[in-house]
């Protein structure tokens, strides 16, 4: 059904939906595939269930849509579809044994009873147009200024060769350990050109003085709802004080507008966080994410919550780097983040 199936992920969903991402994460962690087809009486897909199963830190046993994905709504032709999916999902928890099932939505909702919500992230959504000064027009001053400003510089250069995808690697995990959390291991990142060559895109940023690669991003197009998303980068934070942020983002508006693209998403955010804050003021309109658990009335068998994990995080932080990067390229397969 590989046909049927990406045909309907891409006219109902997002590329995220497409039997691509499982092969992606399958291969790079080991997972089991949980993914399911709806069909109506006629045989054909009218709903689809991309869920991966895995174990979390706590070994409990989970299935999520999506892990390493910022949200997947159920693709579906209709409601009566996107309700028996909800259905199907609860038997699936009990088919497969799992502790618990762990939904990331947008747009829908789930209003039956015994599945816990979290609004505590956004995704940020920047319009795009052909006019790039009325994309930047929405910024805020500041924003404008720093993107002109490193322009005029002429600090950094673009580049979407995808032989700097080692270079971008070592930086994307310095940033990790930075913030406290391992790293996927450079396998998971050649998989998406592997599985996904049409739509997959490396950008990365090239310090103008020295050549290196100091800040990159992953950037996956979906032409079935004409968005760019930007699931995976990092910068080295050192270059801050030349706003090389503010060119990276640029560079990625600059090449959604030149695809032809609608949208840009920025990716997760915390309410109120810096990352938060840092993409509003791109004129990008925060979406809510709702994060949704079903556990059947379990107890404690949900994810580990955060604050239970900030110990481990600080350490993470000041741990050698020979010691993280080795234990981290195991250790992410159960995070499901």
């Amino acid at each position: 059904m590989k046909d049927e199936w990406d045909q309907f992920a891409l006219a109902k969903g997002t590329i995220f939906h497409t039997i691509a991402l499982r092969q992606v994460l399958i291969q790079s962690f080991g997972y089991t595939c949980g993914y399911h087809a709806i069909l109506d009486e006629n045989n054909r897909i009218c709903a689809i269930i991309p869920l991966i199963i895995g174990r979390n830190l706590g070994w409990k046993k989970a299935g999520v849509s999506l892990p390493f994905v910022n949200y997947t709504d159920i693709a579906c032709d209709s409601e009566e579809a996107f309700q028996y999916a909800v259905n199907a999902i609860i038997e699936l928890k009990a088919k497969y044994k799992l502790d618990y099932v762990d939904l990331r939505l947008k747009d829908q909702s789930i209003n039956s009873p015994g599945w816990s919500l979290n609004l505590h992230n956004h995704t940020f959504v920047l319009p795009l147009c052909e006019d790039e000064d009325k994309v930047l027009s929405l910024s805020n001053a500041s924003n404008r200024n720093h993107v002109r400003k490193v322009y005029k510089n002429n600090w950094f250069s673009v580049s979407f060769d995808q032989k700097h995808i080692e270079d971008f690697h070592k930086v994307y995990v310095r940033r990790m350990k930075q913030l406290g959390s391992p790293a996927q291991d450079i396998r998971f990142f050649k998989y998406f050109f592997e599985y996904l060559p049409e739509h997959a895109h490396l950008l990365t940023v090239l310090d103008n003085e020295s050549g290196k690669v100091v800040g990159g991003m992953l950037l996956l197009t979906s032409p079935g709802n004409a968005k760019l998303y930007y699931p995976y980068g990092a910068n080295l934070s050192e270059y801050n004080n030349k706003y090389l942020n503010n060119f990276m983002y640029w560079e990625a508006v600059r090449f959604g507008i030149r695809n032809g693209l609608q949208q840009l998403d920025l990716g997760r955010s915390q309410t109120g966080s810096g990352t938060y804050k840092y993409k509003q003021q791109w004129g990008a309109q925060p979406e809510q994410l709702k994060y949704l658990l079903y556990d059947g009335g379990g107890k404690a068998a949900g994810p580990p919550d955060k604050q239970s994990l900030s110990f481990f995080v600080e350490m993470w932080k000041v741990t050698p780097a020979f010691i993280t990067d080795t234990v981290g390229r195991k250790l992410i397969k159960y995070l499901l983040p």
